[in-house]
């Protein structure tokens, strides 16, 4: 179910207020697991309890990196998980990555902090449930900036065009060639963040227009973007 809120947990008070700033007609979306938390590590230790739990085959690190991709249910179903068990597996996946730590990409808090200082406007956009995003959020401190999350949702084109409008300057970062497509489509300009330098090409042809590791990255990038 898609969860959609302007004012979730922890959001900043004056967010919807804010007008003012360098970065006043700029608005960035992001995706959540691989972009603002990386969380890999876990995720193939919750699906890997996941498929032992119903005597399916395990992945190992290298197949994991290989074939993960979201919607969880269609992975789910192609690694041999029965469509009546597809939801009840989902649950047990999210219950596992409740379970185990993940961590901020690299300069994810201060980047965060300074785009809402500078009056950006800042959104969520992600598969995981709002559950995931609000223990996230929680354990790993991420700053209460967000004008808007949408958590569990089957497709981000919908979202990326409605939110559009919201401010003449648009970025949408992520890790996802998928999503980076969808993005470009809907008028923003695509940022890709990897921890993969061998990534870059296969992003770029995504339409990543800048292909970066960690967000400390991105305020500059942004700055340098706005008209003098």
């Amino acid at each position: 179910m898609v969860t959609r809120t302007s004012v979730p947990t922890g959001v900043r008070a004056s967010a919807a207020a804010v007008s003012a700033g360098p970065l006043a007609d700029t608005m960035l979306l992001f995706d959540w697991n691989g972009t603002i938390v990386i969380d890999s590590d876990r995720a193939h230790a919750a699906l890997n309890g996941v498929l032992a739990r119903r005597s399916l085959r395990i992945l190992g690190e290298a197949e994991f990196a290989r074939r993960f991709r979201l919607p969880l249910a269609e992975l789910l179903e192609r690694l041999g998980v029965e469509p009546d068990d597809i939801a009840e597996a989902e649950a047990e996946w999210n219950a596992g990555l409740a379970e185990s730590r993940s961590h901020l990409r690299g300069g994810a808090a201060e980047c965060l902090r300074e785009l809402a200082a500078d009056g950006a406007w800042l959104g969520v956009l992600t598969v995981a449930s709002a559950a995931a995003v609000r223990f996230d959020q929680r354990a790993l401190q991420v700053p209460p900036v967000w004008n808007s999350v949408e958590a569990g949702l089957g497709d981000t084109l919908e979202p990326m065009l409605r939110h559009r409008a919201a401010r003449q300057r648009a970025y949408f970062v992520g890790d996802d060639a998928d999503d980076l497509r969808r993005a470009s489509a809907a008028g923003y300009l695509p940022v890709a963040v990897t921890d993969a330098p061998g990534d870059d090409r296969a992003l770029r042809a995504a339409g990543a227009v800048h292909v970066i590791a960690d967000l400390d990255e991105l305020r500059a990038l942004v700055a340098g973007d706005t008209p003098a």
